[in-house]
C-alpha cells in the first residue's frame, strides 16, 4: 500500500489518499463506505500513523477495494507528512560520499535537523535564495515513524517504522561550510522535498534491496544501493531514540551516497530551471525544479 497527501482547491488543504493502479483513492470515501469514522478527515500520513497500528490494519483491509477518485495526471502532491514534530537527518553515512566531500569517516553518527518549513511535495519548486551560490542535491531514503519510540533496541527498531519515502536533502554548501552548525545550510525554506508517497512498511522490500538514483537535467548523478550505508537503518533509529523520543509521522533521512554536485570536479551546483529526480523503485520518483528568488 502506498499513501499520498494530495492538495485540494487553491489553498493549502490536503487529504489522505491511497494509490491505485491508475491514480489515487480518497481515504475519506473509503472510510465512509465502511463506516470507519476514525479514518475520516485525515490530512496526511502523520494523521493516520497517530491513530495507531489498528488504523493501518483497517486501511490495509480497505485498500484492495479502492476506486480511483483522482487520476495520476491530476494529482497535486503535498508532502506526505505535513507537520512532523521532527525531521532528523543523518550525515556522512555512505563512505564514497565522505571521500568525494574530502572528509574522513566520522567516529560517531552525525545528526542534524531540518524543520517543517523545509518541506515541499513532489513536482513543487525548491527555492534558490540569493544568499547562496552553491545549491546542491542529496537523494536519500527516508523513514516515517509509525509509533512513539523511546529507547528502542536494534532488534526492535524496524518494527517501529510506519513507512518509507524519498527525501532530497537540498543543501547550500557555502552556508553549510561557513558555520560550525549545518542548520542554516540545510534548513532553509523548501530545502526538504519529500514524497511522492509513503510506502507501507509491511509492503516494503528489505532496505538492503532498495537503490537510490538521482538524475539532474537528464544526467544520472547518484546510483547506489542502500546496503552501502555505514550505519544501517535499525541502528540509526535505536541510536536516535536513546536520547530523542520519536513520534508517529517523524521523518528520519538516512544519508546520501556519492554523486552530489559538491563532489564533481569542478563542482556543479544547481541553478534556476534545473530539474532533479530522485528514484527508489519500490517507492517511486520524487521530482522538483529550482526557482531562483
Amino acid at each position: 500500500m502506498k499513501l499520498a497527501a494530495l492538495r485540494s482547491g487553491t489553498g493549502d488543504e490536503s487529504s489522505l489518499f491511497v494509490q491505485t493502479p491508475d491514480g489515487y483513492a480518497e481515504v475519506d470515501a473509503l472510510a465512509r463506505g465502511a463506516g470507519l469514522r476514525r479514518l475520516e478527515g485525515l490530512r496526511d500520513v502523520g494523521d493516520l500513523f497517530a491513530l495507531g497500528g489498528s488504523a493501518m490494519d483497517d486501511l490495509r483491509a480497505l485498500a484492495p477495494s479502492a476506486t480511483t477518485t483522482i487520476g495520476a495526471d491530476q494529482a497535486r502532491f503535498a508532502p506526505p507528512v505535513r507537520r512532523p514534530s521532527k525531521i532528523i537527518c543523518v550525515g556522512l553515512n555512505y563512505m564514497d560520499h565522505i571521500t568525494e566531500s574530502g572528509g574522513s569517516r566520522p567516529e560517531r553518527i552525525v545528526l542534524f535537523a531540518k524543520y517543517p518549513n523545509c518541506l515541499v511535495g513532489h513536482d513543487e519548486a525548491v527555492r534558490l535564495p540569493s544568499i547562496t551560490k552553491e545549491l546542491d542535491y542529496e537523494g536519500e531514503l527516508a523513514v516515517v515513524m509509525g509509533q512513539r519510540v523511546s529507547g528502542v533496541d536494534v532488534a526492535g527498531a524496524l518494527a517501529t517504522i510506519g513507512g518509507f519515502t524519498i527525501l532530497n536533502d537540498v543543501s547550500a554548501r557555502d552556508l553549510q561550510m561557513a558555520e560550525p552548525q549545518w542548520i542554516r545550510g540545510k534548513a532553509l525554506d523548501t530545502f526538504a522535498p519529500v514524497g511522492p508517497v509513503v510506502l507501507d512498511a509491511h509492503a516494503a522490500p528489505p532496505i538492503e534491496e532498495m537503490r537510490i538514483r538521482t538524475i539532474v537535467n537528464g544526467d544520472v548523478r547518484q546510483d547506489e544501493s542502500c546496503s552501502m550505508m555505514i550505519t544501517p537503518v535499525a541502528e540509526l533509529i535505536a541510536h536516535i531514540s536513546q536520547s530523542i523520543t520519536l513520534e508517529p509521522g517523524d521523518i528520519v533521512a538516512t544519508g546520501t551516497p556519492s554523486g552530489v554536485g559538491l563532489g564533481m570536479k569542478p563542482p556543479v551546483y544547481l541553478k534556476h530551471g534545473d530539474r532533479m529526480s530522485v528514484t527508489i523503485d519500490a517507492i517511486g520518483e520524487l521530482t522538483n525544479h529550482i526557482v531562483a528568488i
